[in-house]
């Protein structure tokens, strides 16, 4: 075999087995948050049947010449809600820019997640309006889904009051987008796993 091929399948080899090792690391690092949007996921999936919407769990979008991760998207009649979900324990307190989280003796800040779900909700705004869709409504939504916390912020709001908040969001009259905004989204989503795997080496830098 002459060396220059060997040398390339010996490149192609340790590739794959870095990308396998990154996957492997990065399953592992989201497993905790995983485990919340599972939670998530359960109850929006419960409100979409009862109130004829459509869930999107892990949506990928383009974000300028990267991408982000959106936990949840459900669609109904008030148009779009944007979901993030924080799976922490302990307690969480402050309004500001950083929050502080407190687990026995730990102190710590946390930064808003209503700041990132700022970020995804002008993303989805972005989308739709290139879709030439203006007038579907965009809300935003943030949920602590860890029974095991407690909320001395309006940075959020727990697990068990998600569908009540949904309920409060205001309906929208006459023609509605939910469904032509739901396509749209789809048709821009990021399917490429390795841009994910990509995104979630990034995001974890950070």
């Amino acid at each position: 075999m002459p060396d220059l091929l060997r040398n390339i399948l010996i490149i192609l080899a340790a590739a794959a087995v870095l990308l396998l090792v990154l996957l492997i690391i990065n399953r592992i690092s989201k497993q905790k948050g995983i485990e919340g949007e599972k939670r998530v996921a359960k109850v929006l999936r419960h409100y979409a049947r009862k109130n004829r919407g459509t869930v999107w769990n892990n949506a990928f979008l383009p974000l300028y010449k990267e991408s982000c991760e959106i936990d949840h998207l459900i669609f109904g009649a008030f148009g779009v809600a944007v979901i993030e979900t924080k799976n922490v324990s302990g307690t969480v307190s402050g309004n500001g820019d950083q929050l502080t989280h407190t687990v026995g003796r730990q102190v710590h800040k946390m930064r808003n997640p209503q700041l990132q779900n700022k970020t995804h909700i002008d993303n989805v705004v972005h989308h739709l309006r290139k879709a030439g869709l203006n007038n579907v409504p965009v809300h935003g939504i943030v949920v602590f889904s860890n029974p095991d916390v407690t909320l001395q912020t309006n940075a959020g709001i727990l697990l068990d009051k998600l569908p009540q908040a949904l309920d409060k969001l205001p309906r929208q009259r006459g023609a509605r987008g939910e469904d032509a905004a739901y396509r749209a989204l789809r048709a821009v989503r990021i399917k490429s796993p390795v841009k994910k795997l990509l995104h979630d080496i990034r995001v974890g830098r950070r």
